[in-house]
């Protein structure tokens, strides 16, 4: 096949669409879309007569240049929504509460903690745990926290 610089401009129309349309199936990632943006300014130049040569450096400079811009900013988006040190369910992991309930030994059965002022089903991590006993949350499994007796603390 043999493109003329006439058949390029709408090659380079082709290209950007396929790219432009391909980032709506690839949501939130933002790599095809500087090549789209790219490959529109090839066609552009291409209509104004520019050479393919001049095309085709546009379209891989630029596309990389703006690749790198906006994959960048994507990373800083996606560090900035991360929960801060202290929010979600995780910063409850360490802190000690007070049973309320009873708290079989059975990871089937739970029971009630108190933590700050917060109330939670609870499991055991290890064997029983009486009302009053202060606990340790040892981790959380779905909306459950997994605690353990606080031996230094004792019942409160």
């Amino acid at each position: 096949m043999d493109a003329t610089p006439d058949t390029w401009r709408w090659i380079w129309l082709v290209i950007a669409a396929v790219f432009i349309t391909g980032e709506m199936f690839v949501a939130g990632t933002f790599i095809l879309i500087p090549f789209g943006l790219s490959a529109s300014v090839a066609m552009v130049l291409a209509f104004l007569g520019a050479p393919l040569l001049v095309g085709w450096i546009v379209f891989v400079a630029l596309g990389g240049l703006l690749f790198s811009i906006f994959w960048r900013r994507s990373r800083t988006a996606l560090a900035a929504m991360k929960s801060p040190p202290g929010a979600g369910h995780d910063r409850l992991i360490g802190a000690l509460g007070r049973a309320l309930e009873n708290i079989p030994a059975d990871p089937a059965e739970s029971g009630l903690v108190k933590i700050g002022g917060e109330e939670w089903r609870a499991v055991s991590d290890a064997g029983p745990i009486s009302s009053g006993t202060t606990v340790e949350i040892m981790e959380i499994r779905g909306t459950r926290v997994v605690v353990r007796s606080n031996p230094e603390q004792g019942p409160k």
